[in-house]
């Protein structure tokens, strides 16, 4: 049996440097060793709709007509489900003026912090007969970073085609980490959205109860 890593990306933050773009850029990788089933946990979820956590919060989309108590108990569901899967994660963060609104620099320097990332740790990543990689392809620029990276690193490495979202709940998994380490930044330098606040207004809460989820299964 072929021991396969699985790969699911997401990004928060458009690419964007015009007034009103946003001023962080997050991507997150979570990593799932395909020969652990995860089935059992992923079928106690089955029924509940596809988990996308900034509409959730922002009550955008098909959640603008759900209560806040609802809305919260389906963020909380995301957050038991991400704390029974045996998966570990890692996420790049940047603050947009560092680029000089350089999209090119935006590029570099995920390709090179990806690719320093997958070397680091070239004892697990080689243990792997293959690495897919899973991406919706939201944004070229976090594709080509990502075929740039895992291309040069010498891995055995496959892009999954038609990577959609509602398909993978790892994909939704994915979301919730970017999501979570998104509003940590925001948090930190008091640029929450009304929305946010409200959501998340009690700041230890987040932290104790989010955050630290997160912090636990970092890719150390």
């Amino acid at each position: 049996m072929e021991n396969i890593l699985s790969v699911f990306i997401d990004e928060s933050g458009d690419i964007g440097f015009d007034y009103g773009a946003s001023k962080y850029y997050v991507v997150s990788l979570v990593f799932h060793n395909q020969n652990i089933d995860i089935s059992n946990q992923i079928n106690r979820f089955r029924n509940d709709p596809v988990f996308h956590v900034g509409p959730l919060i922002r009550r955008e989309d098909e959640f603008k007509n759900i209560s806040f108590m609802e809305r919260k108990k389906c963020v909380n569901k995301v957050l038991i489900l991400y704390s029974i899967l045996p998966i570990i994660h890692k996420e790049f963060t940047y603050k947009k003026k560092e680029f000089n609104e350089d999209r090119t620099k935006v590029l570099s320097k995920l390709a090179k912090d990806i690719y320093s990332f997958l070397i680091q740790h070239y004892d697990y990543f080689s243990s792997f007969d293959l690495i897919k990689v899973y991406y919706d392809k939201g944004q070229q620029i976090v594709y080509k970073a990502l075929a740039q990276a895992f291309g040069i690193s010498g891995y055995p490495v496959e892009f999954k085609k038609d990577v959609k979202q509602v398909d993978y709940r790892l994909a939704q998994i994915a979301d919730f980490v970017t999501s979570i380490r998104l509003m940590e930044l925001k948090l930190n330098d008091g640029t929450l959205s009304k929305s946010e606040e409200i959501f998340f207004k009690n700041k230890s809460v987040f932290k104790k109860t989010y955050l630290r989820s997160i912090i636990k299964k970092e890719f150390k």
